[in-house]
């Protein structure tokens, strides 16, 4: 039997792990920069959530925040960046802007106690996630990868042609909003699973993973899930075999997977 901190750990990976195939059709989108970047709209949300929380104790799991303010910014800066690159690399500067001062101004509000738990949004541990956390990310996670699953030909058709799924009668810009809301769900999980800090491996790494390897899409969303799930496993194996903190750890197997993918694709092309 798995010890319960570290089967809560390996369900919480496993379930980050849902982000990477959805990372892939950002990145065929080319976006995938913006999720990694709307993964710290968690942190004000967060701080929003656990200030409500500290002045009426029954109110909603803070994480419930973190992805509603995720979706909010993802949803923003998607709309308002229409135009060009530039506006929406400068709408996700104004919106990480915002994020941050939210999250400085309501922490000093916060009992001691309560900071401590806003702050493990930064930089979080698997190993210390409680079973609430764990079907947070479960429900949140599975929902997002259905959404994915039942609108997959959707999303492929606007992220090659957007212009010839828009002529054939395709709501363009109900389905781009729509895979923003799904990134920013996966985005919200990680930052809960990794901490906001370190997400940008699950998010970024097992994408550039499969864009070496894989040439087909449904390959790369294939080799995507299995890289982050061996990062994620792999990581908890490292932090209890030499006691280094979770998530660095499992940033660090990703770094090293991606290192050895980069080096197999550099010396089979020669």
């Amino acid at each position: 039997m798995l010890d319960p901190f570290v089967l809560r750990a390996v369900l919480g990976v496993f379930f980050a792990a849902f982000s990477a195939p959805i990372s892939v059709i950002m990145l065929l989108r080319g976006v995938l920069y913006v999720t990694p970047e709307v993964s710290h709209a968690a942190l004000g949300g967060a701080a929003v959530g656990v200030l409500i929380q500290a002045f009426l104790p029954g109110a909603a799991d803070p994480f419930v925040f973190a992805i509603i303010f995720c979706v909010a910014t993802s949803i923003f800066v998607s709309r308002m960046g229409k135009s060009s690159q530039q506006a929406l690399g400068m709408m996700l500067s104004v919106s990480l802007a915002v994020s941050v001062t939210l999250y400085a101004i309501t922490r000093s509000y916060m009992p001691m106690e309560k900071r401590v738990l806003v702050d493990s949004y930064l930089v979080s541990d698997p190993l210390l996630l409680s079973d609430m956390d764990v079907l947070s990310l479960a429900v949140a996670s599975t929902v997002a990868l259905t959404v994915t699953a039942i609108f997959y030909r959707e999303f492929i058709y606007i992220c090659f042609d957007m212009e010839t799924a828009e002529s054939f009668g395709l709501k363009t810009g109900l389905y781009d909003s729509l895979l923003f809301t799904v990134s920013a769900v996966t985005a919200a999980v990680v930052a809960r699973t990794m901490g906001i800090l370190l997400s940008v491996t699950l998010l970024i790494i097992p994408a550039a993973v499969s864009r070496l390897l894989a040439r087909r899409v449904s390959m790369m969303l294939a080799v995507s899930f299995t890289v982050a799930t061996l990062s994620g496993l792999g990581g908890v194996a490292v932090s209890l075999l030499y006691d280094v903190p979770t998530s660095g750890a499992i940033a660090l197997v990703s770094i090293i997977l991606f290192s050895a993918s980069y080096l197999f694709k550099l010396f089979s092309k020669q």
